[in-house]
């Protein structure tokens, strides 16, 4: 069986290549994502939709990251810096314009077993719209 933190990090790494498939592998298929602008998906096929749709208007990748995990196993958490490049405007945040940006983010994995059951993702938001102002 492979550690949680290491499913963590290799989802991150999938994350990165816009590896859909190997994401789809590690989700619970009643999985839910809850992202930074507040909206939760739930079921495997549209967690991975909204993960499409927020890369459709963000380009980024996620470096320096510091997984950390909990006593029992059910819970890691990913420390990354965000770096990106905003390419097409999204409701709710200032018009797109190719801006760069770079800010800490933190995405919370839960599990049952070896699957995800649940991801959470975490960043300022405050700051990240000011960084897309610029």
């Amino acid at each position: 069986m492979t550690d949680v933190q290491t499913i963590a990090q290799r989802f991150m790494e999938a994350l990165n290549h816009r590896d859909f498939e190997t994401i789809a592998g590690f989700l619970d298929e009643d999985a839910a994502l809850d992202t930074l602008t507040g909206q939760r998906a739930i079921g495997s096929h549209p967690l991975r939709l909204a993960i499409m749709s927020y890369f459709r208007h963000f380009d980024e990748e996620f470096v320096d990251m510091v997984p950390m995990r909990d006593q029992l196993g059910q819970r890691v958490a990913v420390d990354v810096t965000a770096r990106g490049h905003y390419r097409e405007s999204m409701a709710g945040f200032p018009p797109a314009s190719g801006q760069s940006y770079s800010i800490p983010s933190v995405f919370v994995f839960e599990f049952d077993g070896p699957s995800v059951t649940r991801l959470t993702h975490y960043r300022n938001i405050r700051i990240f719209e000011q960084q897309l102002l610029r």
